[in-house]
């Protein structure tokens, strides 16, 4: 007799999707004959295509819905799709974030047709719930920690594997002509953007470092980022006399994964790529600002990283439109230098 379906709920970015991997291994060890689901962003869900362990993605519009509310019917379709699954478990692995947030997401699992709902219970989200996990799973720890502690709770079978990410395999093929004649350079990443302005170091400072490292390692520099940042990453390369490539807008984000595992170092604000290089292994160095690194912060061993970061008493921030961003203006480009620097050295010593 086969088992009924699982939903994972996991509206959230890429770099979340990323951090969710080792929780969502964790069901299908629980569950290996069943189908395994996902509902999650337009975004994220173009990366959780790859992913071995999911076997259909609902696509939820929710960047698309801030900006425009003519999405409201799509995600009326999508709920109406959803209702026609009767599934043996529907599990939110993502926090509450408001009250707010706890109504909307209430209000929808009430709506599906599920044997167990499952999540955390905080802001009243526990009401709408069959089991439920303190308001505090997401307290104090990493995302990644508390989001394998719900797909326990939900008969997940943890391992000791870390986050993983997976790429379109017809990347590989697809890049080679770019990196095969910068074989023997290191190859450096910079991913100037971030989904928040205040998560971004200013361009200057990045083309700063870059020319740096350029010159004192004839280094490959490789500008990342989406459409959005094209602007930022030209600004960077025309302040880089030379040894620089703009990729920014032009890598798929199911081939992202691939162009940051081939890179020597990456050098990146808080975003969906540190995920991406903490999940392929790829060297880094992070600049926080707003965030905790203790529960946003690379998931990855303490040799692959380095965080740039100043202490602030604003830190945690959920201001989202902060004009005056302390906590990455106090960052100059000499101490990231330095951590780039000291990360290099690093892996020519291995």
């Amino acid at each position: 007799m086969s088992q009924p379906p699982i939903l994972i709920i996991l509206v959230a970015g890429i770099g979340d999707m990323i951090l969710a991997s080792k929780a969502m291994r964790s069901i299908r060890r629980g569950y290996p004959q069943s189908e395994i689901h996902l509902l999650t962003s337009t975004e994220a869900g173009s990366l959780a295509q790859s992913f071995p362990y999911i076997n259909r993605i609902y696509f939820f519009p929710i960047r698309e819905l801030r900006r425009n509310k003519v999405f409201i019917l799509r995600t009326v379709s999508i709920l109406f799709q959803l209702r026609k699954t009767i599934y043996g478990i529907a599990v939110n692995l993502y926090r509450v974030g408001s009250y707010l947030g706890a109504m909307k997401m209430g209000g929808f699992f009430s709506l599906l047709k599920a044997g167990k709902k499952i999540g955390h219970d905080r802001y009243g989200f526990g009401r709408f719930l069959d089991v439920s996990l303190p308001a505090s799973t997401f307290e104090g720890r990493h995302v990644a920690d508390a989001m394998q502690e719900i797909a326990i709770k939900a008969g997940g079978i943890p391992d000791d594997r870390g986050i993983e990410v997976y790429w379109n395999p017809e990347a590989e093929t697809k890049w080679r002509s770019f990196f095969d004649p910068i074989a023997g350079k290191i190859a450096i990443g910079i991913n100037p953007g971030g989904d928040r302005a205040n998560r971004r170091w200013a361009p200057d400072r990045f083309a700063a470092v870059a020319a740096r490292l350029v010159e004192r390692f004839n280094a490959r520099i490789i500008l990342l980022g989406g459409p959005g940042d094209r602007d930022i990453a030209s600004s960077i390369a025309q302040a880089i006399p030379s040894g620089v490539s703009d990729l920014s807008g032009t890598i798929p984000l199911d081939e992202l994964p691939y162009v940051i595992s081939r890179l020597d170092l990456l050098l990146t604000n808080d975003s969906g790529p540190m995920h991406i290089a903490g999940a392929t292994k790829t060297p880094l160095v992070a600049l926080f600002g707003p965030e905790d690194p203790r529960l946003f912060g690379p998931y990855t061993t303490p040799d692959l990283y380095r965080i740039v970061m100043k202490d602030v008493p604003c830190r945690p921030c959920g201001d989202k439109k902060c004009m005056h961003p302390i906590c990455l203006d106090q960052i100059h480009p000499e101490e990231v230098l330095a951590a780039c620097l000291e990360m290099l050295q690093q892996q020519s010593l291995r």
